[in-house]
């Protein structure tokens, strides 16, 4: 392999790494405004 080839890999696996990571903080927060978005549906066709 040439050396390019090898900063290829290691700036897609420091990517991935990257997105990985910022996945497991977003996800949360994207679970819980739709949790709190169908409690408010709930909660306005209750009046």
């Amino acid at each position: 392999m040439e050396s390019a080839d090898i900063i290829y890999i290691v700036v897609a696996v420091v990517l991935a790494v990257v997105a990985f990571y910022v996945l497991i903080w977003i996800l949360p927060v994207i679970v819980i405004l739709i949790i709190a978005y169908i409690i408010y549906l709930f909660l306005r066709d209750r009046d």
